[in-house]
């Protein structure tokens, strides 16, 4: 009899911690609004997102002239202390070797466009990372890069060389 009680104990015990964990679980599965952004980076908050169509639209404008092809989009607008704020336009593409050629054939007409600087690469999380700059009509300081199977284009609104750099830091780690 002793042992039957065991039995039913350790089976309830058993069945509370898988019940629990499967509750943990669903909960932190949670749909970020922000899609594949988080709500802070840095010291700035998220205050725009979009996706879909609207999106899509919206970075294959920036591609004017060229036929980019690419699965989905992503913006995002984040806002902090002035003077800081950036924006991100991201395009996913079908895998990382045409995300790697979208980047290739954007950092060989950048500096042709009389926008934009000619880039500059730098090494950030081992990830080739081109600024440039443009006009101020269009923001001072630029960064683009892929990493998988996305092109992230960030611009930061920030004059500090630094903070921009710890800024796109960020980013690659956690987006």
């Amino acid at each position: 009899m002793k042992k039957n009680k065991y039995e039913i104990y350790l089976a309830i015990f058993i069945i509370a911690v898988i019940g629990v964990t499967a509750l943990l679980y669903v909960q932190t599965q949670e749909k970020n609004p922000y899609g594949i952004f988080p709500e802070k980076l840095g010291d700035m908050t998220i205050a725009l997102y979009r996706d879909g169509d609207i999106a899509m639209t919206e970075v294959k404008n920036l591609h004017r002239g060229t036929n980019v092809e690419i699965e989905n989009a992503f913006i995002a607008d984040y806002r902090g202390t002035p003077p800081s704020k950036a924006k991100f336009w991201v395009s996913e593409s079908k895998n990382s070797e045409e995300a790697a050629s979208l980047l290739a054939a954007m950092d060989s007409r950048v500096g042709k466009t009389g926008m934009f600087s000619n880039s500059t690469p730098i090494r950030i999380e081992d990830i080739t990372v081109h600024f440039v700059t443009g006009k101020p009509e269009l923001g001072l300081y630029h960064y683009f890069y892929a990493k998988d199977k996305r092109v992230f284009w960030i611009q930061i609104d920030n004059p500090d060389e630094a903070y921009r750099l710890n800024f796109v830091k960020e980013s690659i780690i956690r987006i």
